[in-house]
């Protein structure tokens, strides 16, 4: 099956909730916390890797809604950050590898303001729906503590 992701609230707005959201003819949405982006750039900071905190945190979000859906052959990822996409790609397969999760087929496209994967994630991101998952600071810290030298 073919998903659309949409992202609501970039990553890099640290005074505002991001939500991902995965949809088709249903929809699934997770939701990155500010208070959680904040703390996640505090520890690219430290670590000396403040320009990778955006790339790192949008993969590792991605890489958690996809490990929570199953049956997904193809995605296609809204251009969020143009000219990262190949890393974006790579990174998240390789945390859905490392969590032993199917690796779909990851596309890059202009999702547009029509598209459902769009209204859903804004809906989520605007607090009128609720997300399915909140993904909390541990959990995204799991993802990327690898990159982090």
């Amino acid at each position: 099956m073919k998903f659309e992701i949409d992202q609501s609230g970039k990553i890099e707005q640290t005074q505002k909730n991001t939500a991902l959201c995965l949809s088709n003819d249903k929809w699934f949405a997770i939701l990155i916390e500010a208070k959680t982006k904040r703390k996640l750039q505090d520890i690219f900071r430290q670590h000396g890797q403040a320009r990778n905190f955006v790339i790192f945190t949008f993969s590792a979000g991605l890489a958690i809604l996809l490990e929570r859906r199953t049956n997904i052959d193809k995605v296609v990822v809204d251009k969020e950050y143009s000219g990262k996409e190949a890393v974006i790609k790579r990174i998240v397969l390789e945390m859905l590898r490392a969590s032993g999760k199917k690796e779909p087929t990851i596309d890059f496209s202009q999702i547009g303001k029509g598209a459902m994967a769009h209204h859903w994630a804004h809906k989520v991101a605007s607090k009128e729906m609720s997300a399915h998952y909140v993904v909390g600071f541990k959990e995204i810290l799991g993802k990327i503590k690898t990159y982090l030298r």
